[in-house]
Order: structure tokens, then C-alpha cells, then sequence
């Protein structure tokens, strides 16, 4: 018997016309029927001898900081620092050395505040064990920032923020940050109450759907009126904006209809590193919420 024949018998259609919604309703029939298997897969976990670099170098005056960390394996791992590493910058004839906080293991800082230039190639150097690994980075200038708003809710009570940049430009490449503090309106005799949040944007010159098309639900921030919040923008070349828009596909993209295929992050790291070293131009300002 025909398969068409069977929906039509079995499932009582009586119409020709109705023939597609009879397969339709078969092929659900038998998906939601059908049994599964539990299959018990080997996974061969590799203890991988590298290190993770989180590094931007900006424009801004100040002890510039370099994160190294090592890679973990499970979900629920916390990334141990790399501890011990010898890491300096060279830009033309110009070394600049990092020095690892002795209170805070696996961040390293200049040992002198400086800022970074535009048009100018920044060549890190790490030191670790038996290896050593190397990145380029070049900045390039920032464009104005769109300054944003803020969207207040009178059931709450608070304010959350409104970026008004665009999620995509053909032109332009852009990271934002909100650093948001309301500490100052808190009692400080109540423990573990959250006055601090940290928010990041981006503009990409790429359509994503599940950025711009169809965006995720994500976890809103709500904040008290009078709040503090110093925004900050970054300039990103092509290269580093490869990276960030990776990383969102690997992260906050994750868990749509339209995810993508999960996969290694681009690198700038040489010798098997991981993670990314860029050089960011940046304009900041320092809002209050009201």
C-alpha cells in the first residue's frame, strides 16, 4: 500500500484536497511517536598546555592590563590564572613591560601609565613555561559615539538603558560599554545587594539573524534613577570584530532557531594561544540616569 494511501485510510480523510495535511500530520505522528536511544559517547578530554589572552590596549591613560588565564574543559570550570609569565609590548623601538599584581594572579599591568596611539602596530610577547606567544594588534580611530537614553518603568520604578546605535553598519565596526553604579543610593549595611552592572553593544557590519533579524530574549538590567553610568566606545578593525561576532555566535546567540554551528574562536595568539589581543581607540562620558 501506498504511503499516501495509508495516511488516507488511517487517518480518515475523506478529501483529495486534504492529502498534504494528512502527510503533515503523519510525519509529526511518527516523530513524536518514534523512540530514542541513549548512546554513552567516550569523550577524550585533553588537558591543553596553552594559555588564554583577554587583552585590549586603548588610548586611555592608564596602567594598560593584560588577563591571562588557562583553558578549561567543563562547563562549570572556573579559569585558573596563569601565574609566573614574563609579558611586555613592543611598539617601534619601545618596550613596555608588564608586571603580574601580586593581589590579583594572572593579570598583569604596565609597570608605568601610558595610552596608546592611533595608526601604530602593538606587538605582545608572553613568556610561559617552555613557550612563547606573540600577537599583533593595530588601532584605529573612533567615531563618534551615539549617546544613549534611558527607558523608565513606573511599575519598577527603574530605569533601563536604550543604546540607540545601530546593531549593523556596512561602514563601521564597534564595541560599547556601560559601566552602571548605583552604590551610592544603597544602604551599605544590606549585604549581597547588586549596585553594579556592566553592559556591552555592538555594532556589526554583518546581518546575523540571530542579532538583527530575530534577536534572543536576554536578561534586562534595571537600575535606580540617579544612577552613575560612564559609557564607553571602541573602535574594532575587521579582524577583532571576526573574533567579537564568534564569540556572540558561541555565547549570546546560542539556543535559537538560527544558531549557528558551534566552532573555534579566531585567534591572534601564535603557537597554539587562545583568545585575542586587540588595540582599541576609545571616547567615554559619564551619564546620569534620570
Amino acid at each position: 500500500m501506498k504511503i499516501t494511501e495509508y495516511i488516507y485510510h488511517h487517518f480518515g480523510f475523506k478529501h483529495p484536497r486534504l492529502m498534504p495535511i494528512a502527510f503533515i500530520v503523519y510525519i509529526l505522528f511518527m516523530i513524536i511517536t518514534s523512540c530514542e536511544e541513549k548512546i554513552n559517547w567516550d569523550l577524550q578530554i585533553e588537558n591543553v598546555n596553552t594559555v588564554v589572552v583577554d587583552a585590549i590596549i586603548t588610548n586611555e591613560v592608564k596602567h594598560q592590563h593584560i588577563h591571562l588565564t588557562k583553558p578549561f574543559t567543563g562547563s562549570n570550570d572556573t579559569a585558573m590564572p596563569v601565574t609566573g609569565a614574563q609579558v611586555y609590548i613592543i611598539t617601534d623601538n619601545l618596550t613596555t613591560i608588564f608586571l603580574e599584581s601580586p593581589n590579583n594572579p594572572g593579570h598583569y599591568l604596565s609597570d608605568y601609565p601610558g595610552a596608546g596611539s592611533i595608526d601604530i602596530t602593538y606587538q605582545l610577547n608572553i613568556q610561559f613555561e617552555d613557550k612563547t606567544y606573540t600577537a599583533e594588534a593595530y588601532m584605529i580611530p573612533v567615531l563618534p559615539a551615539t549617546i544613549p537614553t534611558w527607558q523608565y518603568d513606573s511599575n519598577k520604578d527603574l530605569y533601563k538603558i536604550n543604546w540607540n546605535a545601530p546593531q549593523y553598519n556596512p561602514s563601521e565596526l564597534a564595541m560599547y560599554e556601560a559601566i552602571i553604579s548605583w552604590s551610592h543610593l544603597v544602604d551599605s549595611t544590606i549585604k549581597d545587594t547588586l549596585t553594579r552592572a556592566r553592559i556591552k553593544f555592538y555594532t556589526l557590519n554583518t546581518i546575523n539573524v540571530s542579532y538583527n533579524i530575530f534577536p534572543q530574549d536576554v536578561e534586562e538590567v534595571w537600575f535606580p534613577k540617579n544612577s552613575i553610568a560612564i559609557v564607553i566606545k571602541y573602535s574594532v578593525t575587521n579582524e577583532y570584530g571576526d573574533y567579537l561576532r564568534a564569540l556572540l555566535a558561541e555565547a549570546e546567540w546560542q539556543g535559537s532557531l538560527f544558531e549557528e554551528a558551534r566552532g573555534n574562536l579566531p585567534t591572534n595568539i601564535s603557537n597554539g594561544g587562545l583568545g585575542y589581543f586587540s588595540a582599541c581607540s576609545v571616547i567615554s562620558d559619564t551619564l546620569i540616569v534620570q
